[in-house]
């Protein structure tokens, strides 16, 4: 409606828009989805590291993952999704799962790319006995550096995705502005077919700015 207010004078005009709500929820869930990976990812780092801390000590992969319950709860605390899923993990083994087969089920539950990396490292370094207790830290390891890569990355670029929220509404509120400043000289740009085709490529042309200045700052690790 605001468009439709803004770019063409008129309210009604701006249901033409209505799509563009969906595209804009869909995107907002879409980036709270890759926050939240990016949380779990940090935290399955943190969580690998102690795992391997007790694989360095002499214990086994499976009671490896026991004992690094009670550290990670002093971390986290109970109800964290890591504490939760290392938590199913142990329970499984419990069970006499074999640790491929719980991490599997691990991986396709939080569908984080470095937790189902580590889970196909785990199977292949299983399945072939090589030196596990060094593959895990060495994997643990890589995983880690690219965890805080990431991290790096979206600190340096923090800044931009704000100046570039800002940008996405100064043009409106410049035309805004014209609208209460100059009602008269701005109003020819409405109620005809010149005008109308000019305030479409304009709004054509913001949108595709938008966009481009998204993907500008979307950097894949």
């Amino acid at each position: 409606m605001i468009i439709g207010y803004i770019f063409f004078d008129n309210v009604l005009l701006g249901f033409l828009f209505s799509p563009y709500i969906y595209i804009h929820v869909k995107k907002g869930m879409e980036n709270y989805r890759i926050k939240k990976q990016e949380r779990i990812a940090m935290e399955f780092k943190d969580g690998m590291q102690v795992v391997v801390s007790s694989l360095m000590a002499g214990y086994s992969i499976e009671n490896s993952f026991r004992e690094s319950l009670e550290e990670i709860k002093l971390i986290y605390g109970t109800q964290n999704m890591i504490y939760k899923g290392f938590v199913r993990i142990v329970n499984r083994l419990n069970l006499n799962m074999n640790i491929e087969d719980a991490f599997d089920d691990f991986a396709k539950e939080y569908q984080v790319e470095e937790i189902e990396v580590f889970a196909q490292i785990l199977h292949y370094a299983k399945r072939t006995g090589g030196n596990l207790i060094e593959i895990i830290r060495a994997t643990t390891e890589t995983i880690s550096e690219k965890i805080d890569v990431k991290r790096e990355i979206r600190t340096i670029i923090s800044a931009k995705q704000f100046e570039q929220t800002i940008m996405n509404y100064v043009p409106i509120a410049i035309i805004l502005y014209m609208r209460i400043t100059s009602s008269e000289m701005f109003g020819k740009m409405y109620g005809n077919l010149p005008g109308i085709l000019l305030m479409t490529g304009c709004l054509i042309i913001y949108f595709v700015a938008r966009l481009l200045a998204a993907k500008i700052v979307d950097i894949k690790v």
